[in-house]
């Protein structure tokens, strides 16, 4: 399932994008808690067993939720998985390069277009919102 088709989009130019390569190494530690703060934003509702659940095998496998404080399609990410879940969430803000230098450079080696993007170490991805059903098959959770 490749999502629910709501993703918000940002400009790039393919020359850039050509010459980026997926790379890992180059990802970064993504935002804590307690830098809610001038991201996407604290979410609204408490979660459920299965979200934090979720979170927790994301974040141990390396997964990665790349998105943007002005994406409303990634704080409906986050409230997906609640205010527990989602402050374990490995979440990389794309569109604060002068606050999150080495989040944003993350973004671009990892040539994210469309917000909300998962990445797995293995380089697969999903754009747009996520079931946690979805990211559960996705990821290998179950």
């Amino acid at each position: 399932m490749q999502g629910q088709g709501v993703k918000c989009f940002r400009a790039t130019s393919l020359t850039a994008l050509s010459a980026l390569s997926f790379s890992f190494s180059t990802l970064i530690q993504p935002t804590n808690a307690n830098q809610w703060k001038g991201t996407i934003g604290e979410p609204l509702r408490d979660s459920s067993e299965q979200a934090i659940v979720l979170a927790d095998h994301l974040r141990s496998i390396g997964a990665r939720f790349f998105g943007a404080w002005t994406c409303p399609a990634c704080f409906r990410q986050m409230n997906l998985f609640g205010k527990q879940a989602g402050a374990q969430l490995p979440y990389v803000e794309c569109r604060k390069p002068k606050q999150l230098p080495q989040q944003a450079a993350s973004c671009e080696a990892n040539a994210i277009q469309a917000y909300p993007t998962w990445v797995l170490r293995d380089g697969s991805r999903r754009e747009g919102i996520q079931s946690i059903e979805a990211l559960s098959s996705w990821s290998g959770l179950n």
